[in-house]
């Protein structure tokens, strides 16, 4: 992958700043500034992000290639060739350390994309579980959605169950710490309101129906620490529970604790049970008609 990236950049007349271990700096091609390098291409996975709060670009190697040279990749590329194998469990891990199993993890999204049948199936778009990195552990037999921090460093990953009888529905990297990080918060704090949700999938089914500035909380129950973050980049709010009761206590938590901002509620329309179910136009609805809920 270093040897393509280094390739692309001479191509593009983009020259390299510094480079690390697994980092190359530039100056982002995507806006003018030349103050500071605050761009960083991934050497391992090729995955890249302008770090300037006034851009925010960011994508993998074949977006890279596409918007440098107005051209794609002619070969295959695998996304995420040695970041996204993991080691999935039934229990979360209560130790502080984050151990992440990291040997190569691949999907092809042109070749595999049938693994993900269970959310294309459900209205998720390719480019959208691209965007979002999404995978697929043939192990384990689950999707896997990776959670970055607000830095946008690799924190943990999600497998979520394929079929009905496969328990738990959900299993967690060891030591991922859920109460700690908001799921898209590296891409949603560049704005001023927020749409907080409870699941990764609501998450990223509320992005693809144009709604960026969406977080989730990765449960029901929303730590102090998830709170400090909400109120550290967002001044408006708009609460996007389940439609359960747990959905219902959350989205009642929100209010109360965000008190001092603009909170609202987006309610999901009868017969939806959370927004991964909704379509773009209802989640769309939803949003536009949140009001406030005591």
């Amino acid at each position: 992958m270093l040897d393509d990236i280094q390739k692309l950049l001479d191509r593009a007349n983009v020259n390299v700043q510094a480079q690390g271990i697994e980092e190359i700096a530039i100056y982002c091609p995507f806006h003018r500034n030349t103050d500071s390098a605050s761009c960083y291409v991934n050497t391992k996975t090729g995955l890249w992000q302008c770090f300037n709060p006034s851009c925010g670009a960011k994508g993998n190697f074949r977006q890279l290639h596409r918007r440098l040279l107005n051209e794609d990749v002619i070969e295959n590329k695998v996304v995420n060739p040695d970041l996204l194998r993991i080691k999935l469990n039934k229990k979360v891990d209560t130790s502080e350390d984050i151990e992440l199993s990291i040997d190569g993890l691949t999907i092809d999204y042109d070749k595999d994309i049938h693994k993900l049948s269970t959310l294309t199936d459900r209205g998720f778009e390719v480019d959208t579980l691209e965007y979002f990195e999404v995978c697929f552990s043939d192990k384990k037999r689950r999707v896997v959605i990776p959670v970055r921090d607000e830095s946008y460093k690799l924190v943990g990953m999600i497998g979520r169950a394929i079929d009905k009888d496969q328990e738990p529905r959900y299993l967690y990297t060891n030591g991922f710490k859920r109460a700690k990080v908001l799921f898209n918060l590296c891409n949603a704090k560049k704005y001023d309101s927020v749409v907080i949700t409870e699941g990764s999938l609501d998450a990223i089914k509320i992005h693809q129906a144009g709604f960026p500035n969406v977080v989730a909380t990765l449960g029901s129950k929303i730590s102090e620490n998830q709170y400090n973050l909400i109120r550290k980049y967002f001044d408006e709010i708009i609460a996007f529970p389940d439609a359960d009761e747990a959905g219902q206590v959350m989205g009642h938590d929100i209010m109360v604790s965000c008190r001092g901002r603009r909170v609202r509620w987006a309610e999901c329309p009868d017969g939806r049970g959370d927004p991964g179910d909704m379509t773009a136009s209802e989640i769309s609805d939803a949003v536009s008609n949140s009001k406030i809920k005591l």
